[in-house]
């Protein structure tokens, strides 16, 4: 496949409406060859920001009139509501209402028709657009050309009821079910009013009751209870299906106890459970593995001597051969073993059947027994696929190929559903070579109903993706016949696939599969999908340029990710010595409006802190003043400390000292060592005032009765050093075990030569050095040295910063500073001897 292709093709599959395929496939189909000549349906030009679905959408108010809920039409649907969200934000004018009322209904038209959830980007927009709507009157009015109507509001709630996604909590959904409600209210009828009206009616299937489900089925359980037991009929055996759905909202939620206290409530007031509600109880329970939860509501009497349902059996004893409760579900498959009513009771049974003899030859005589005794579907795939399945369950891919050849000698050939278990296993199981091979009998079947091939094949992309060998040709292959065949990537697969894009620098293709709806992922999703750049970007082994261009495309598909996250890029591009990037990367923090994506005070002392590393004034300035015009972050001692650092590295010590050190001095929060220790950096600096300056330091420094450590010491050399005090800074040296009771080494010696100015000033401590400290001096010169070539000037090898901790902690605990005393001793300092 030619590089980019794969943006191209998604888009124009999009554009089109037709199967995404890669040119020069080996499972190219001629189908989809004849669809290449197809023309688009509608004519218009789109127009896109970087990501999403937020660029404006030229077309006819009818474009989405009559139109099929295909993803073509779903994915303009959501682009008009997008335009219309940007326009609210940005105060500018907003697209016709009858085109925000043909795009609303376009996008839960699509999601009653679709097995597929509503994403947390869908249900925002269209909160958006409602709001808008009803702001201008355009609700329940007309004709519905510009207005939605009751049968509208009426099928957003059918839509939230039934597709809120895997998410237990979805408040997002919530908020646009009440609204929606509350808007079908007669404004001249209070709220208990239109509950009791709405209660007279048959609760089961009517507006209050989808209502409530939503309500369940977004971790607002309570709130439906509550507002179930004050509607009217609640207490009617008609309402018992609601009530279901209450405790299904409740189990989801954790609230166990308050499950049989309501369960015992419904008890009392309408009688037992009947077959169907426990069917729809014993389903969820069954699907969370909630064995214990399970056992207890299959064991219920049921209203007139009712029995369980054929579903429920078979859910109960899945779940109880999954969970090792076999002696518990032995009278459940005997009375399964007398009915013949449901098509997945023959593969239950079967399963049920292996577990105790898996001969291949007595399993064939049980399949043959099903079917005679009039089982549906005893002899299919369906059936042998759960025995199949159950094999590489247990790690025994022998007995699956057993079975396998069993399926020929009952006249059946492997289905999509083989196939794909036997890739899942090869998958698992790291053998590449089977994996292929089973991809490659996958990909010659039909394409199952249920579409369960679709997380197995994205398991299989992201093996390969993640691999030291990723094979680009055929993973691209694998690709292709998922969204040929109108599957979705996954979470995990796109994370793979943007792994394999960075690392062969093809921007573009990355771009492209980014739009894939990654806008519409779940959080945690996104998350995943963003760890594969927040690992990239910081890689110093990424060249800057490569580095920024994916940072570009993950700030725009990630705008949600936290400071915390964001901080390492910004430093990386300043370990890169690209301080320029880094700048931009802490600006785009800045520009952000949500509190937990913008700069914080340790971001701001970072960058800083990043810019001294780097020596760049120009950022340095553009930062501050950011800073300064930031009202919701204060200038703690941690800034002002880097600001300092900033300010004597770009050769503005004074700026320093003036502005931040006697700023850290006048705080509430007051210094930490390293305050002191950047600030006799910069006195070194700071010609000609910076022994002077140093000496005010060293004394607050003693006023305080701050222990006087080598470190700081040594600065103070380096201090008194740059303003070419020679023989001050011998004095202090031969002083300094009496001083600070430690011998001066080869880092003190070096310290002296390489803060004097001037190379002869050099020449002369080195001959000093030599006769006072010749063994120092010998240690020093093993570190090596460099020559400032503009200058014609000798420095060592030495790190001077390697002792300065940035992160260090404040000297004072809260309230025990006190600024006063500082700004005394400076004064005093400054009064001239009498």
């Amino acid at each position: 496949m030619k590089p980019s292709s794969l943006t191209r093709s998604i888009i124009r599959a999009i554009v089109n409406d037709r199967p995404y395929t890669i040119r020069g496939c080996e499972l190219h189909r001629p189908r989809v060859q004849r669809c290449r000549s197809v023309q688009p349906r509608h004519e218009y030009t789109q127009k896109r920001n970087f990501f999403g679905l937020g660029g404006a959408i030229q077309t006819s108010q009818s474009i989405f009139q009559n139109a099929k809920p295909a993803s073509p039409n779903l994915e303009r649907a959501l682009g008009k509501l997008s335009d219309l969200v940007k326009a609210r934000r940005s105060n500018s004018r907003f697209p016709p209402e009858s085109e925000i009322v043909d795009a609303f209904r376009m996008v839960f038209a699509s999601r009653l028709k679709s097995p597929r959830h509503l994403t947390r980007n869908e249900v925002n927009l269209a909160t958006e657009a409602f709001i808008h709507l009803q702001e201008r009157s355009h609700l329940l009015t007309g004709d519905g050309r510009t207005a939605l109507l009751e049968d509208d509001l009426n099928n957003v709630l059918l839509a939230l009821a039934s597709s809120t996604g895997r998410d237990r909590y979805r408040s997002d959904a919530r908020i646009l079910a009440t609204y929606i409600f509350e808007a079908l209210r007669d404004p001249s009828t209070s709220r208990e009013e239109y509950l009791s009206k709405l209660g007279k009616e048959q609760v089961s299937g009517s507006l209050l009751a989808t209502y409530i489900t939503v309500l369940s089925a977004t971790g607002s359980a309570h709130d439906a209870l509550d507002l179930l037991r004050r509607s009217w009929g609640a207490t009617e055996r008609t309402s018992l299906p609601v009530w279901t759905t209450i405790l299904r909202g409740l189990a989801s939620e954790g609230h166990t106890q308050e499950f049989w206290d309501v369960l015992r409530e419904v008890q009392d007031e309408m009688g037992l459970l009947d077959a169907p509600s426990q069917e729809m109880l014993i389903t969820f329970f069954a699907e969370h593995g909630e064995i214990t939860m399970l056992k207890k509501v299959f064991e219920l009497s049921l209203e007139d001597g009712q029995v369980p349902t054929t579903p429920s059996l078979v859910k109960t004893l899945d779940s109880s051969i999954r969970q090792g409760e076999l002696e518990w579900a032995a009278p459940i498959a005997k009375a399964l073993h007398e009915r013949t009513d449901s098509g997945d009771l023959a593969g239950t049974l079967l399963l049920w059947y292996t577990l105790h003899e898996d001969n291949v030859d007595h399993i064939r005589r049980r399949i043959e027994e099903m079917a005679d005794s009039g089982v549906t579907n005893a002899i299919t795939m369906k059936t042998l696929n759960r025995i199949i399945e159950y094999a590489y369950q247990q790690h025994n891919p022998e007995k699956a190929s057993e079975y396998v050849q069993l399926c020929s000698k009952l006249g059946l050939h492997p289905d999509a559903r083989t196939r794909y278990l036997q890739l899942d296993y090869a998958v698992k199981q790291g053998n590449r070579d089977a994996a292929m091979e089973a991809f490659e009998q996958l990909s010659g079947e039909e394409i199952p109903v249920d579409r369960l091939d679709v997380p197995v094949v994205n398991r299989y992309i992201a093996s390969l993706a993640f691999s030291a060998d990723h094979e680009y040709e055929h993973l691209m292959q694998v690709v292709d016949h998922l969204l040929e065949s109108k599957g979705d990537l996954d979470a995990e697969a796109i994370a793979g696939l943007s792994q394999v894009f960075l690392e062969k620098d093809e921007i573009d293709e990355a771009t492209g599969l980014l739009r894939y709806r990654v806008d519409s992922l779940p959080l945690d999703d996104r998350a995943r999908i963003a760890a594969v750049f927040l690992k990239f970007i910081p890689d110093l082994n990424i060249k800057a340029q490569r580095a920024y261009n994916a940072y570009e495309l993950f700030r725009h598909a990630f705008p949600e990710t936290p400071v915390l996250d964001r901080l390492p890029m910004m430093q990386s591009f300043f370990d890169r010595n690209r301080p320029d990037l880094a700048c931009l990367v802490f600006g785009h923090m800045r520009q952000r409006e949500n509190k937990e994506t913008r700069p914080t005070a340790e971001a701001y002392a970072q960058c800083f802190a990043g810019i001294a590393k780097c020596k760049d004034i120009d950022g340095l300035q553009m930062i501050y003043n950011m800073l300064k015009l930031d009202l919701e972050v204060d200038q703690t001692t941690r800034v002002h400390n880097a600001l300092l650092a900033a300010y004597t590295e770009c050769q503005q010590p004074f700026v320093g000292i003036i502005d931040h050190f006697w700023k850290v001095m006048e705080s509430r929060e007051g210094p930490t060592i390293s305050t002191f220790q950047l600030a006799l950096r910069a006195c070194e600096k700071w010609i000609p005032q910076g022994s002077h300056e140093a000496r005010h330091i060293m004394a607050l420094m003693q006023s305080f009765n701050l222990r006087i450590t080598k470190e700081i010491y040594d600065l103070y050399i380096g201090a008194l050093a740059g303003q070419s005090e020679f023989e001050n800074v011998v004095e202090l040296i031969d002083a300094m075990v009496s001083d600070i009771g430690e011998h001066p080494d080869a880092f003190t010696i070096g310290t002296f030569y390489n803060a004097i100015p001037w190379q002869f000033r050099k020449d002369e401590v080195e001959a000093w050095a030599k006769q006072a400290y010749p063994e120092e001096w010998a240690e020093l010169e093993s570190y090596g040295d460099e020559i400032d070539e503009e200058w014609e000037i000798r420095y060592f090898k030495i790190d001077r910063n390697q002792f300065i901790d940035m992160h260090d902690e404040l000297l004072f605990g809260s309230g025990e500073y006190e600024p006063r005393l500082a700004r005394e001793k400076h004064q005093s300092l400054e009064m001239p001897k009498l």
